[in-house]
């Protein structure tokens, strides 16, 4: 009988340890996670103390055209989600340039370069830098860098953030609601001139 329990213990284990390799993601996180940022992964649950990570950004202000580098912070780690959004949003705005070693781009909301993950699980430090790009048109006044961070398959913290990211007064990217309005004026003025010209 004990004979029997260990012939059929020891496939049971290799398929949990299977299954369990494969929910941990180890090239990257899914598209699924796009929007929640959530690691799926099996038996593991969020870190609930503060995450030892924070971000180091180039520029205090975006600049379509101009790139942002951005750095983490803290422990070595070895999975990532990394977005720029704008506050209450799930999109993923801007585009990042080709990632660093053993990252690599995902495609969320539509943007194929809106999203950085890993690639592998190799550690990656505070020493790999991420370039960033507004978006070239449609840019909000700020933005935030926001992250899901794994030291382990069980050990990851989500919703790190960054400080605010101010759009540069120089920026075009966000300046179509003005022009637009200003084109509205512009017309309403010339319309007027046109019918004072019958008084």
């Amino acid at each position: 009988m004990a004979q029997w329990n260990l012939t059929f213990l020891f496939p049971l284990t290799v398929l949990c340890v299977a299954l369990s390799i494969n929910q941990a993601f180890p090239t990257g996180a899914p598209a699924t996670a796009c929007e929640t940022m959530l690691p799926l992964h099996m038996g593991a649950q969020p870190q609930s103390t503060p995450a030892p990570y924070g971000f180091l950004v180039s520029t205090p202000s975006f600049l379509n055209g101009q790139p942002l580098y951005v750095q983490i912070l803290g422990p070595t780690y070895k999975g990532l989600l990394l977005q720029a959004r704008s506050f209450g949003s799930p999109t993923a705005l801007g585009f990042w340039e080709v990632p660093p070693n053993n990252t690599k781009l995902l495609q969320c909301s539509g943007n194929p370069q809106g999203t950085i993950t890993h690639s592998n699980t190799h550690v990656k430090t505070g020493h790999t830098t991420y370039a960033w790009f507004p978006p070239t048109s449609g840019c909000p006044k700020v933005v935030r860098f926001v992250a899901t961070i794994a030291q382990s398959h069980d050990v990851y913290w989500t919703d790190v953030k960054s400080k605010v990211i101010w759009r540069n007064p120089r920026a075009t990217c966000g300046a179509e609601r003005l022009l637009k309005n200003l084109s509205a004026v512009a017309a309403l003025s010339c319309l007027l001139l046109h019918l004072l010209e019958y008084f």
